[in-house]
């Protein structure tokens, strides 16, 4: 299990984060919401090591994480889609999925199964990332981060800026990497997509989390999606996804 506990993060001297603590069970998507601003892309970062946390403690198992480099992390298992893809545009496809197996020295047989996921980039091997669609740039940031074999993958806007029909793939691989006991944090502005996979929702507003429910109350009382996210319902949030 992946637990946070009282974590509290800064930029300079700025407190971004305050005191949160969650957790996320094996195989089990745990969608994160909020607005812009309100902190749920620190919150991936310093599960990640890339911003030092100020208090508190992450742990993954028995490792504590938080005592760990951001260059050790991956290796523990823990895969990270960052907003905006974070590729090497100048380097292959391929080249750019081997960087992923490096990592954790995962062999050929990890590659097969994360090119199953995503057939298109089969066919795009030899081909530059940097000159691919936005939509196969995603499925190559994601299939890359596969790559590790993580036991958990943290999803930042893994859709922005997709077609809706490359919105709706990227949520069916995250169904897949729950039916193989990978779990995912889910950081989404489609709030219904998220709804539908996610087993659980946690709010967040102000760097603090307010409220954890699952996609099954919110349908039977929505306030939480007005009050931290600003859609009234499931149906509103329906209408608001995959624009």
């Amino acid at each position: 299990m992946l637990i946070i506990d009282r974590i509290s993060s800064s930029y300079d001297q700025v407190r971004v984060l305050s005191d949160i603590s969650m957790n996320i069970k094996e195989g089990e998507v745990l969608g994160l919401l909020g607005r812009n601003g309100a902190g749920k892309s620190t919150l991936l970062k310093s599960i990640m090591g890339l911003i030092k946390i100020d208090e508190g403690t992450i742990r993954l198992d028995d490792v504590v994480l938080s005592k760990k480099l951001a260059h050790e992390i991956p290796e523990c298992g823990i895969g990270y889609i960052p907003q905006g893809r974070r590729l090497f545009p100048q380097l292959t496809v391929e080249e750019n999925l081997k960087m992923g197996l490096y990592t954790r020295n995962s062999n050929n047989d990890v590659l097969d199964w994360a090119l199953s996921l995503f057939p298109v980039l089969k066919t795009r091997l030899k081909q530059k990332s940097g000159t691919l669609s936005g939509g196969e740039q995603q499925m190559l940031a994601t299939a890359r981060a596969l790559c590790l074999k993580p036991r958990y993958i943290l999803m930042d806007e893994p859709s922005e800026g997709l077609m809706p029909k490359l919105i709706e793939t990227i949520f069916d691989i995250v169904e897949k990497l729950k039916s193989e006991n990978v779990s995912v944090l889910l950081v989404e502005q489609k709030i219904e997509g998220t709804l539908r996979i996610s087993d659980r929702i946690v709010f967040i507003e102000n760097g603090t989390l307010k409220e954890e429910t699952t996609p099954e109350q919110l349908n039977d009382n929505p306030e939480p999606l007005e009050k931290y996210v600003g859609v009234k319902s499931q149906k509103d949030a329906g209408s608001q996804s995959f624009k």
